[in-house]
């Protein structure tokens, strides 16, 4: 009975579809290798000194350059279980190790299931480089560039000078001449400032449109404004391609120094920024060190939070409107994405891109946020459809405690069932995989709730966080959506994040659809749900609807006396 039920266990393990091996734990021959094993071994024979046929028997250091390392891993139970990526050759492997014990708690040996991951580890580079380089420019991203501004802040004695660029006039050329010739001039401007600041203590970036960055790891005056104002006459010096010769642009730029008037990256970047604008104000073509006597919108901005603050004492004017999510095929609403809007009664509506930093950064992201869930949850019962609604949580409110009690207290007051939830996360919330995130995720789906992973590929896009954490969604960011029609890379992109989604399980939803070309794109690419201008713009709940027009209807009469 016992060698029947032994050969049916064999029988099985041969079959399965994990590549599994067992190895004598003294002399590290492999003692079993299932069918898998040996398929996948054919694969890579021309890398290794053996055949699969001669696989059982051979030492398992055929794998391992120098195995001593590997050796004393896998001979001693308290190692286990354990997981690594090796290379051999231009193959990657996946290789997990686990204990093997007997009835009695002793170590029978180690057994490995492991994995020909090449195409996913090429995929995860291809992903990390656009996480944290402009594909356009082949700059730092933004992200990047603070990680690199970070960095130099903890170095002793650090000296540092940031420089903030603006292009002018590069609008009137996007939008007159085409995007085609916008993105050619933003390569050539990039190869300007490589050559501008080919040295090792200057690093460049990409921030974002025609906004560019540079550090100088000195904080040296005379060769930051030397630098500064040959950075103006680079950019601007005409330009010459195809049949749009002489085109010219130019160049503001504002620069803040470390220490003297920052010791933050947001101190730094905010007080570049400022300068920036100050020298725009002076006439463009220009650069401007930084002044406290700029910080006007410093105080600007703690004019907005004490505002916000006021605002959600209560709740007045603070609205939730929706955007659906639709899938491709159907046309079927899935769900609708929760976004907040402000209305202020002298700025009128406040854009979120400028009132959730201030949010986070003041510590009121945790009131906001309440609002919105409860509301959202509130709103969503009402639904006749009875589809999901999507939540944005920021990062500010994982792993501090307070984010489970809230979901919880929301769906047990408005009676939303669980499963009509989706929490959505950007990855800066995963960065570190901080033990009270993962305890937040556990948490969270314990409950119910779903989980969405947004704006992915933007920020630090890892295959390991779709491993590490249970996403039943990803949504692809609109920057790649709507440049897939025209950039072979984007396209490149999409569809290799639908194509993991797909193999992992995972609807792929695609942002800032606008046309009916991106709608193809996309589709053709593999993705399930859409979401953008193209189906449907944000709007207000039935019940808010009539304030919301009111409110409109204020501003444009307004507007026209103005």
């Amino acid at each position: 009975m016992e060698a029947h039920v032994e050969s049916r266990l064999l029988r099985m393990i041969d079959n399965m579809p994990v590549a599994v091996m067992t190895v004598d734990p003294d002399s590290f021959a492999i003692t079993y290798a299932n069918e898998t094993s040996k398929n996948l071994i054919r694969q890579i024979e021309h890398l290794l000194p053996i055949s699969a046929d001669q696989l059982v028997g051979s030492s398992i250091d055929v794998f391992h350059r120098h195995p001593t390392h590997q050796r004393g891993l896998i001979s001693d139970p308290a190692n286990l279980p354990h997981s690594a990526r090796i290379r051999l050759g231009p193959e990657s492997l996946d290789l997990t190790v686990t204990a093997i014990t007997a009835d009695d708690g002793s170590f029978l040996g180690p057994m490995l299931t492991w994995a020909i991951v090449t195409r996913e580890v090429a995929a995860e580079e291809r992903i990390l480089r656009l996480a944290q380089y402009d594909t356009l420019t082949g700059l730092a991203n933004r992200n990047t560039f603070q990680e690199w501004i970070e960095a130099g802040l903890e170095k002793p004695d650090h000296r540092m000078a940031i420089f903030f660029l603006d292009l002018d006039g590069f609008k009137t050329i996007n939008d007159t001449r085409g995007h085609g010739v916008g993105d050619t001039l933003l390569k050539m401007v990039a190869d300007r400032l490589r050559n501008a600041c080919d040295h090792p203590d200057m690093k460049i970036g990409r921030i974002g449109g025609d906004e560019f960055a540079v550090i100088l790891h000195d904080d040296n005056a005379e060769r930051a404004e030397t630098l500064a104002a040959n950075l103006v006459a680079a950019i601007g010096t005409p330009y010459s391609f195809g049949d749009h010769a002489n085109m010219q642009i130019g160049t503001s730029i504002g620069i803040a120094y470390s220490p003297a008037h920052g010791r933050t990256v947001e101190q730094l970047l905010s007080r570049a920024d400022i300068a920036l604008y100050a020298a725009k104000y002076a006439g463009k073509g220009k650069f401007t060190v930084f002044e406290p006597a700029m910080g006007e919108r410093i105080r600007d901005r703690e004019h907005l939070k004490a505002d916000l603050r006021a605002t959600l004492q209560t709740m007045e004017d603070l609205f939730v409107f929706y955007q659906p999510i639709v899938e491709i095929q159907t046309r079927r609403v899935t769900a609708r994405e929760a976004l907040v809007r402000w209305y202020h009664p002298d700025r009128g509506w406040i854009s979120p891109a400028e009132f959730i930093p201030v949010a986070e950064e003041s510590g009121l992201i945790e009131p906001l946020g309440r609002f919105i869930l409860h509301r959202a949850c509130a709103d969503a019962t009402t639904w006749e459809d009875e589809e999901r609604v999507a939540v944005n949580i920021s990062a500010a409110q994982f792993g501090g405690g307070m984010l489970v009690d809230s979901v919880r207290e929301a769906l047990e007051e408005t009676g939303l069932r669980p499963d009509r939830l989706e929490i959505e996360v950007t990855e800066t919330a995963l960065l570190g995989s901080d033990q009270g995130v993962i305890e937040d995720f556990g948490k969270l789906r314990a409950l119910g709730v779903r989980i969405a992973l947004d704006d992915f590929g933007t920020g630090y896009s890892s295959l390991a966080h779709l491993r590490a954490y249970p996403f039943d969604k990803i949504k692809i960011d609109g920057s790649f959506v709507r440049d897939a029609v025209t950039r072979p890379d984007c396209a490149a992109v999409v569809k290799a994040i639908a194509d993991l989604g797909r193999r992992l399980g995972v609807t792929t939803v695609a942002e800032g659809v606008e046309t009916q070309e991106h709608l193809a794109r996309v589709t053709e690419e593999g993705c399930s749900e859409i979401q953008g201008y193209l189906i449907r713009k944000p709007g207000p709940s039935e019940r808010d609807a009539p304030r919301v027009e009111a409110i409109n209807r204020a501003l444009r009469l307004k507007q026209q006396k103005s």
